[in-house]
């Protein structure tokens, strides 16, 4: 994860009333919209992540956060490592124990990417 990207992350989700469970987004009351629509005003992780930085970078950073908030696991040898991710992402954010702080604290501690893009007009984001 880019430095500007967890800022925008931990900006998104900067009041509890931004972060919702269940649904990908909701709108203000409570009703669930698809994430893209202008009356979102609360997203769940995977939702949020697709909202700032659209689809192909959210399924990088799926795999990045879910190495993060659940350590590195052994590999399934999942045809599709990002779908499972985001499955995951989505368990854990829809999980009665999970709170809006816990989700915050997560995204605090999310460890951001130092390095600088090495060849001009490439796919530059870092996979990890």
């Amino acid at each position: 994860m880019m430095s500007n990207e967890k800022t925008q992350l931990l900006s998104l989700f900067s009041e509890e009333s931004r972060w919702c469970k269940g649904s990908e987004a909701v709108d203000r009351h409570g009703n669930p919209v698809c994430l893209s629509d202008d009356a979102a005003v609360a997203w769940d992780i995977v939702g949020g992540v697709c909202h700032l930085f659209g689809w192909q970078r959210a399924r990088k950073l799926f795999v990045q956060l879910q190495r993060h908030i659940f350590g590195r696991q052994k590999p399934h040898y999942n045809r599709d490592q990002e779908m499972a991710a985001m499955a995951a992402l989505l368990d854990f954010n829809d999980a009665s124990e999970t709170s809006y702080e816990q989700v915050v604290a997560t995204f605090e501690r999310l460890p951001v990417w130092q390095g600088r893009p090495s060849v001009v007009g490439a796919d530059t984001s870092p996979d990890t």
